[in-house]
């Protein structure tokens, strides 16, 4: 003979609580914003993150401007911010501040050259096993040393 119980609510909100053989639902999100998901849910988030400003961001990038083959390349400063300086996941964000910066690129770039490089959604220390082009990777690698020296210059003399 089955019983059937109430199921007890817990906290508030959007909980739900659903049943069905077994199985148990505690927490469903329609329509928002989910943080983890797809490949770049493997980002290696044990490492200690360092902290750029916009400034030093400007700055890698014009010491880097040499390895910038047009605007779709501010992607991969987008992605090594976005997995090595805790700048977050929000491109739109990041053009904004690049305009803020002088550095001006067409709305949109980034997210669409992500699309269309899809290894740009893993960690950028999975770029080599997920086929990333050479110039990205030479890219990432100078940016990323160019803003490492910025960040402990700034520190040092602070």
């Amino acid at each position: 003979m089955e019983t059937t119980e109430k199921p007890e609510q817990k906290g508030g909100g959007a909980t739900i609580n659903n049943y069905f053989q077994g199985a148990t639902i505690n927490n469903l999100v329609i329509n928002g914003n989910m943080t983890k998901s797809g490949p770049d849910q493997f980002h290696n988030e044990n490492k200690p993150k360092m902290h750029a400003t916009e400034g030093q961001v400007a700055q890698a990038l014009m010491r880097c401007a040499a390895y910038i083959w047009g605007n779709a390349a501010y992607s991969v400063a987008f992605c090594t911010l976005r997995d090595a300086y805790d700048w977050g996941d929000n491109a739109t964000d990041f053009e904004r501040k690049l305009t803020g910066q002088g550095i001006v690129i067409p709305e949109g770039t980034v997210n669409s050259a992500i699309f269309r490089n899809p290894w740009m959604k893993y960690h950028i220390d999975k770029w080599e096993e997920n086929q990333a082009s050479d110039r990205a990777i030479k890219l990432r690698d100078m940016f990323k040393q160019m803003l490492g020296e910025i960040v402990l210059l700034e520190r040092k003399t602070a």
